[in-house]
């Protein structure tokens, strides 16, 4: 809307009235776009998470339904675990060694 000086009222009381309605239409404009930014955010939030997140469905708790195994091991497999632990830690790896080329290549020496 544009106004002209010239047409402009010169009671006091009249300009306030216009410069009031004139900042809630602004303030009405200004909410209205902040809301529309609010949910552009919000769109690209949950585009992005779902582009970039976590691909699988984790529900909590549902990492101790599978530690079913770990809870039922006795006394007897506790004591099999510790002692093929100490025979693994005991074993000294060789070192693997090159086969040695046949005899009947011929050889060069260079310096």
């Amino acid at each position: 809307m544009k106004i002209d000086a010239n047409s402009l009222p010169d009671d006091p009381e009249q300009l306030k009235k216009m410069v009031l309605e004139l900042q809630h239409r602004m303030d009405k404009a200004l909410a209205k776009k902040d809301e529309i930014i609010d949910s552009l955010l919000e769109r690209f939030e949950v585009a992005k998470r779902k582009q970039f997140g976590q691909s699988s469905e984790k529900l909590p708790g549902s990492g101790e339904t599978f530690n079913e195994a770990e809870e039922i091991i006795d006394e007897a497999d506790k004591v099999l675990l510790a002692e093929s632990e100490i025979n693994k830690s005991n074993a000294v790896k060789s070192k693997p060694k090159r086969k040695p080329l046949p005899k009947n290549l011929p050889r060069k020496s260079s310096l």
